[in-house]
């Protein structure tokens, strides 16, 4: 915004230590198009941070002006800071080996403190989910119910769509390939082994990761963004508990379903290319099928699905209940979720397949 000629931060109600970064990046980003001023009239909660950005705007950036500080925020600021000592402005002057080397530290730490708190947060929801069953307690009830008509209901027909056309894809692919060796037959053990095992489990996972994973983060995004967290903790409620688990417990309901209406149509595309494309019967299919494919196959696979389900609730919980407090902090978190769970989705697959194939 512009006033004046000059560029404008209207600071957010809430300003404390998980909003400073956010408030900062932008100040940084608008010093770069001019002289700046940072209105800290909106600002009713703040902590020391807030004192600290204050005292650095007003002492060490000439081009940065601050206006219209709350009473309450003054006077704080005189109390505990009452201005910032010439020496805190000085910045040590690094060479180049020194300042690549900070910046791949803090880049690391930085990774490694959110590596910490996924893990952490995968911890609590075992746990949480756990208790649930055992004490079923501290989650809403119709949540659960509501939680499996989106990821089950409102997600199958996609789901055996698109895997009914991989189905076709990977079976016309393969039939022109086992027609030169006159191997027509194994089209079947082809397709019910890399159906069952393999593919299935993966576009499962996937097609959770862009529809369910998007919209748990972007539901949880919001509701931090616009304190519904907050207000969950001041009334004594677990937000990793009351908002996660019923999350997880559906998706934990819904995956074997899923991969099995899934399986049925993907075996059902490739049926259908051996039988107009190389004249196998389905009966013949099925039977030739069953030589090569088992439970066992069966059941790695749901066993695959249900640990790709996880990663993507959890992955998206954990960037819901961690976005920063703007409204662009919601798009890129869940973006940013949806990245997160299908690289798990990879990560794991790939574990999988050194455990079962090595």
């Amino acid at each position: 915004m512009e006033e004046k000629g000059l560029s404008v931060v209207f600071l957010p109600r809430r300003l404390r230590a998980p909003d400073i970064p956010a408030a900062f990046k932008e100040i940084q980003a608008r010093r770069e198009e001019g002289p700046v001023i940072v209105d800290f009239g909106g600002v009713e909660e703040f902590d020391s941070s807030a004192l600290a950005l204050l005292s650095y705007l007003q002492g060490c950036t000439a081009d940065v002006r601050v206006a219209n500080i709350p009473g309450t925020v003054d006077h704080s600021f005189k109390a505990f800071l009452g201005g910032t000592p010439p020496a805190a402005c000085e910045v040590a002057e690094l060479d180049l080996p020194t300042r690549v080397l900070h910046s791949f530290s803090n880049r690391f730490l930085a990774q490694m403190r959110s590596v910490s708190k996924f893990v952490a947060l995968l911890g609590d929801e075992i746990y949480y989910t756990i208790s649930f069953f055992r004490k079923r307690r501290g989650v809403y009830p119709g949540e659960i119910w509501n939680q499996i008509f989106f990821m089950g209901y409102k997600s199958f027909p996609i789901t055996c769509l698109l895997v009914f056309l991989i189905g076709v894809t990977v079976a016309l692919s393969s039939a022109a390939q086992l027609k030169l060796y006159g191997a027509d037959i194994y089209l079947a053990d082809l397709i019910g082994y890399g159906m069952i095992r393999e593919l299935v489990p993966l576009m499962v996972g996937i097609i959770l990761a862009g529809k369910v994973g998007a919209a748990v983060a972007a539901e949880l995004s919001t509701m931090t963004v616009l304190e519904e967290v907050d207000a969950l903790k001041t009334m004594g409620v677990i937000p990793e508990k009351f908002l996660m688990v019923p999350r997880l417990v559906a998706v934990t309901l819904v995956v074997p379903l899923l991969v099995a209406l899934a399986d049925f149509a993907g075996i059902g595309g490739g049926i259908l290319v051996a039988r107009f494309s190389l004249g196998i019967v389905p009966s013949a299919f099925i039977r030739e099928m069953q030589t090569a494919v088992g439970l066992g196959d069966f059941l790695i696979g749901l066993e695959k699905s249900l640990v790709f389900g996880w990663a993507v609730i959890v992955g998206s919980g954990y960037k819901g209940l961690t976005v920063g407090r703007s409204a662009g902090e919601v798009g890129r978190a869940t973006t940013e979720s949806v990245v997160l769970s299908i690289s798990l989705i990879i990560l794991i697959d790939c574990i999988f397949a050194l455990i079962l194939y090595d």
